[in-house]
């Protein structure tokens, strides 16, 4: 187990190095190579303060020096749009409990921020396929975008009719999402500060 957090560890490193770039930096290393920041969840850890967290609970301390998921571009690119990238142990049996993953390792579990589980993807002949993995996550973000869009334009409709309150809390919802959807959000914040709202960011 120790030789499994070192490698992790060593993940976390590199990872870390990548994530402190200015915004839109290359997280490809001097080969091309891409890291997805990974993190290790311990007991006692601060949560996550993202509204989507993608958990991987390798099975093994060999799957976690060769998985693809280490180097999966697509995920990289999700961790720079505020999806929380996690790590719990293999050996963490009330975290695997929690999610209900006991037996089941390899598994990727995508859950909202306070730890709900949304979505998840299992092993197929006894590993994690990338490219499920990215999916899961990819169709997450696109129910998200086009909910945020619906907010948008129901904000619009109920300030039309005169109902300001609600086009407020509409207005609000879709600017929380900053890291998500930018430009969304951005369009919300100038809609709340026409109405003489004050945004916090």
């Amino acid at each position: 187990m120790r030789q499994l957090l070192r490698v992790i560890g060593c993940v976390a490193v590199l990872c870390c190095s990548a994530s402190l770039r200015a915004p839109g930096a290359s997280l490809a290393d001097g080969n091309g190579q891409v890291f997805v920041p990974w993190r290790v969840l311990n007991p006692g850890d601060a949560p996550v303060k993202t509204s989507l967290v993608l958990y991987w609970i390798p099975g093994s301390r060999e799957e976690i020096r060769r998985s693809e998921l280490l180097v999966s571009r697509p995920l990289a690119v999700y961790a720079t749009q505020c999806v929380g990238m996690l790590v719990i142990r293999p050996d963490d049996d009330a975290m695997i409990e929690k999610f209900g993953a006991t037996g089941k390792l390899p598994i990727c579990i995508l859950a909202h921020g306070d730890g709900t589980a949304i979505a998840r993807v299992g092993s197929e002949n006894g590993g994690l396929r990338p490219a499920d993995v990215e999916k899961m996550v990819r169709e997450e973000l696109g129910t998200r975008e086009l909910e945020a869009d619906r907010m948008l334009d129901d904000a619009r409709q109920k300030l039309a009719a005169g109902d300001r309150s609600a086009a407020i809390d509409l207005y609000r919802k879709v600017a929380a999402e900053q890291c998500l959807f930018p430009r969304k959000a951005r369009d919300a914040q100038k809609a709340l500060k026409k109405l003489g709202v004050n945004v916090e960011r």
